[in-house]
């Protein structure tokens, strides 16, 4: 029988700096990351934990997030409503990342941020989950 997901349990990223993509993501989340060292930090992001972690030997020199290598392509959340999309346009203007504002998604027929993370990572907000 093949495994029933109930649901993401967990999301780690390697990041280059670990205390600066903290601070990015507990400003993104509203959430303050648990205690921990230098070389890995989680944070709530409500059913299911965002850890960022140091690469587990070492980064590659200018090293940048690029989804046109097999692995991850970007990383997208989902949210409740366009009011909180509006929020989190907000936070990300006091953070100075770029967005198109929200976008309109016409195969998910949702409404959507789209916007880099400080290692270039794309992070997607949508309203919804994917089976409403």
């Amino acid at each position: 029988m093949a495994a029933r997901i109930r649901g993401v349990h967990h999301v780690i990223l390697t990041v280059s700096d670990v205390a600066r993509s903290t601070h990015f993501y507990e400003q993104v989340l509203g959430t303050p990351a648990f205690p921990g060292d230098n070389r890995v930090r989680c944070i709530s992001g409500g059913s299911f934990l965002l850890c960022l972690q140091c690469p587990p030997t070492h980064a590659l020199p200018d090293d940048r997030f690029d989804e046109n290598r097999i692995g991850l392509d970007h990383i997208g959340f989902a949210v409740g409503s366009r009011t909180q999309l509006e929020e989190l346009l907000m936070v990300l203007a006091v953070l100075k990342v770029e967005t198109a504002g929200i976008e309109f998604d016409p195969d998910g027929e949702g409404e959507y941020v789209c916007f880099r993370d400080p290692d270039n990572i794309q992070v997607e907000f949508y309203v919804g989950d994917y089976h409403d």
